[in-house]
């Protein structure tokens, strides 16, 4: 991977190392909070789910607007604000958890980090944009996206090992990775916007669903794709391994920790297989893959077989998950980038946050019949798989214009 660092904008690189510090300390918690709900507080799947749910819906407005001000008045405000707040967030969201503080507290705290969670995420993806050509725009991504995935791997493991003394222990972790994400934007990351494309009349352009039609519409097989994948991050997976083999956190974070395992060792030969068939017909054939592992969950309960299973689930993952900010970079407006990923991300958060919801109740109905359970989720990714080739007409293909970078 040293070889392809030294090809990036070194602000990209440094977001990577951001980006490693919020997969150590972030991505954890969502598995932790799970089972804590679960095993602790004694709450069913289904409100679990709706906890789930409540912190993105909430988040759609904020998501918009977070990408025009970015738009407006640059990314860089807004890319030292966010972690900011989010290090005070988390210092309450740890003693919520710390004194098992009631439901619609715990609720509130996750709106409240998924809102700051979201407008960082667009910035970022913004950021990214601007820094990168179109040929290099995949690896840009997938080279924060793996620098994420180590930082996630890392994480997993020490916050299996602080479930063993206290879940909770670990809700400290992202307090100190925001502050230290602060210094390192504000220190490395300068302003990435244009000055000629910064509009500083305060008065971006009108979005509009008859002239924006292809962002809603991709955004929308997008989101709808992830709904699906998108199951093996969500709740379902944590609370079926637990409840009905008994695996512990511990256990649950190992596998989770294989996933990012293979991510850094394949993610850039997935890219270069997706420069050899295209970007579309590579997300399809990730979509299938997630079809098969997922009916393999419903099959198979060993654990040595699931980590195997894992494996395949994360070569799918390699070839789906940093597409979706790719075809958006790829139809985004020079000047509305921001807009751009804020609308996307306000698709999503209106279909991709019924995952958890889905998941749970399809888990609370089918528990008995895991097969049945999991195939209809495997089926599905499937429907998807075909649905997301309609996008080889409206995305363009980077290597009709521009040879690959690898």
């Amino acid at each position: 991977m040293s070889s392809s660092i030294r090809g990036f904008h070194p602000s990209i690189v440094t977001i990577g190392f951001a980006d490693f510090i919020r997969g150590f300390t972030r991505y954890p918690l969502w598995i932790l909070i799970s089972v804590y709900l679960l095993t602790t507080r004694h709450f069913n799947y289904i409100d679990i789910g709706l906890v789930f749910l409540a912190q993105s819906i909430f988040a759609v407005p904020f998501s918009i607007y977070g990408g025009r001000i970015s738009d407006i008045s640059g990314r860089r405000k807004l890319a030292i604000t966010m972690p900011t707040v989010l290090s005070a967030s988390y210092l309450i969201f740890f003693l919520v958890i710390y004194y098992n503080l009631s439901l619609p507290i715990i609720t509130v705290m996750m709106v409240d980090i998924s809102i700051l969670n979201i407008v960082q995420y667009n910035v970022n993806n913004s950021i990214l944009t601007d820094l990168s050509s179109e040929v290099q725009r995949l690896n840009s991504f997938s080279l924060v996206r793996v620098m994420s995935n180590a930082g996630i791997g890392a994480g997993l493991i020490f916050s299996g090992l602080a479930a063993i003394i206290n879940p909770a222990y670990f809700f400290l972790a992202p307090v100190f990775g925001s502050v230290a994400e602060v210094f390192i934007y504000y220190r490395y990351v300068p302003e990435s916007i244009s000055r000629r494309n910064v509009n500083f009349s305060g008065s971006p352009h009108k979005f509009s669903f008859r002239k924006d039609r292809l962002l809603i519409t991709v955004s929308l097989v997008l989101a709808f794709s992830s709904l699906m994948s998108g199951m093996y991050e969500s709740p379902i997976l944590p609370l079926y391994l637990t409840s009905r083999f008994g695996y512990s956190e511990i256990q649950i974070t190992l596998l989770y920790a294989v996933n990012t395992l293979i991510v850094i060792m394949f993610q850039f030969q997935i890219n270069k297989l997706s420069r050899k068939i295209g970007e579309i017909p590579t997300y399809s054939l990730g979509l299938v893959l997630y079809a098969v592992s997922y009916l393999i969950f419903g099959i198979e309960g060993i654990f040595t077989l699931l980590i195997l299973n894992v494996a395949m689930l994360t070569i799918g993952e390699d070839m789906t998950s940093q597409f979706s900010q790719v075809f958006i970079s790829r139809i985004a407006p020079e000047d509305r980038r921001g807009e751009y990923f804020g609308y996307s991300s306000a698709v999503f958060s209106f279909v991709y946050p019924f995952t958890p919801l889905l998941g749970t109740f399809i888990l609370q109905t089918f528990y008995y019949n895991p097969i049945l359970l999991w195939g209809i989720i495997s089926g599905l990714c499937l429907l998807m798989a075909l649905v997301s080739l309609s996008m080889r007409r409206v995305i363009p293909d980077p290597r009709k214009s521009v040879p690959p970078l690898i």
